[in-house]
């Protein structure tokens, strides 16, 4: 016998053993417990221990004894019981019956033990019916959904399962209602998806859909995003307004259904105006080191007032700044070359350049109503790409290169470097600061 083998066949005898041992444990326990009069839990026992052993000895003579009593135990129970309970104990039995089934072994039972279960079922369901037919009517609507809820448990009928769901549909429908007169706009709009998961006939789907409508339009905040403001005189031209139509975009992407804004190209219009102007307060204009004025975000109230002169119920401020711009250079790499008149040979130095952006922004959401800033909040953002740099104590001109290898010659591979590293860091940005705006303006709707 090989040691490989012998290996192999003394793991699979200690598993073999573990499982056996635990079978012998699970039947010990049902001993136990049936000595102590627990048939319930003497049954499961039995159960489990044949689940790990078919062949274990004893042990479903053991199950056919504990199981008929539990069964007789719980048949007992449910003639003394409310409809609720007896239907409890039925399925209880019931789940018995079927896990020693599953096993091999059929329990003895009442011969008319699947009809009186059936019917216990049947009017534990009709007797949740009811109740929560109940307390719809006295506009309980939170009683109602966990009747209905306990009636499902009771393998209710086809024609059961519609009344159900009519209840459930009507007392969603009327909680949203009262939700709505209420202000609690989110409660009411997802009361009206539940419903209508349910199913529903046109008139009814056609009452919740306008119902929704409504909360919506009771629900939903107006903001107004003003365009965005520059700390600092170090962004690239075109930048800024790259980053509001993004940002614009994004945040009409987000997932709140209560979220609108004003249209960006209304804001801009706005901001032209003779209206706007005069309330421009003289707040702009440098004060060195390259710092602009400071920005709508350190004017609550002015943004307050702009919103409000757009209709909106909140104001939005953005501003960024400053952009940092790092580059490091790895270890020089000496490479051949070779001119290109003449012959003879050469060589230059060749390093990898890691380019980093890094750039700040902040915002800030005003209540147009009372000029209360209800958001102040900042995000930083980086981006990196890299290029490699060349240098030659010569005019490199004179060697014989490729293209790629001639680029490396040139400023634009660090400009479209910076270009890249740009892009992507006013991408995450944009999603940063939409992810944070809407997040803001959704805590806004009761």
């Amino acid at each position: 016998m090989t040691s490989r083998y012998a290996f192999s066949l003394a793991l699979t005898l200690l598993v073999v053993a573990g499982g056996c041992a635990s079978a012998e444990d699970a039947y010990r326990d049902g001993i136990e417990q049936e000595t102590a009069g627990d048939y319930a839990a003497a049954a499961d026992a039995y159960i489990r221990a044949l689940e790990r052993d078919p062949e274990i000895d004893n042990v479903a003579g053991r199950l056919e004894v504990a199981g008929r009593e539990a069964v007789r135990e719980h048949v007992d129970a449910a003639a003394l019981a409310g409809p609720e309970a007896a239907a409890d104990h039925y399925l209880a039995a019931d789940g018995l019956v079927r896990r020693a089934a599953a096993v091999g072994v059929d329990l003895d039972r009442p011969a008319t033990f699947d009809a009186d279960r059936d019917g216990a079922l049947d009017a534990a369901t009709v007797d949740l019916i009811a109740r929560a037919d109940l307390r719809l009517g006295a506009a309980d609507f939170p009683a109602v959904l966990p009747l209905l809820d306990r009636a499902r448990r009771y393998r209710p009928t086809p024609e059961q399962v519609g009344q159900l769901d009519g209840l459930a549909r009507t007392a969603f429908l009327g909680w949203a209602e009262m939700d709505l007169a209420s202000g609690r706009y989110r409660a009411a709009l997802g009361r009206t998806e539940s419903a209508l998961a349910l199913g529903a006939d046109l008139p009814e789907a056609d009452r919740l859909r306008d119902l929704q409508l409504s909360i919506l339009s009771a629900g939903t905040v107006v903001a107004a995003v003003f365009p965005t403001e520059a700390v600092y005189d170090d962004l690239p031209g075109g930048f800024l307004r790259d980053l509001d139509d993004v940002l614009a975009d994004d945040i009409a992407i987000a997932p709140s259904p209560f979220l609108a804004l004003i249209d960006p190209a209304d804001v801009r219009r706005y901001l032209r105006t003779d209206r706007y102007r005069g309330r421009d307060d003289g707040r702009r204009g440098p004060v060195g080191d390259g710092r602009r004025g400071t920005s709508r975000t350190a004017h609550p109230r002015l943004v307050a007032d702009l919103a409000r002169d757009l209709d909106a119920d909140f104001g939005v401020a953005v501003e960024v700044g400053p952009l940092v711009e790092t580059e490091t250079e790895g270890d020089p790499r000496t490479e051949n070359a070779r001119f290109r008149r003449g012959g003879g040979g050469t060589t230059y130095e060749r390093r990898r350049v890691r380019l980093r952006a890094d750039l700040t922004a902040a915002f800030v959401v005003v209540d147009a109503a009372s000029g209360r800033i209800v958001c102040d909040e900042e995000v930083d953002e980086r981006m990196t790409d890299t290029f490699d740099r060349a240098t030659y104590s010569g005019d490199w001109r004179d060697l014989d290169l490729s293209r790629s290898e001639r680029a490396m010659f040139l400023p634009e591979a660090g400009e479209q470097a910076a270009d890249r590293a740009l892009v992507r860091l006013r991408d995450a940005t944009s999603a940063a600061l939409a992810a944070r705006l809407a997040r803001c303006l959704d805590r806004q709707v009761p």
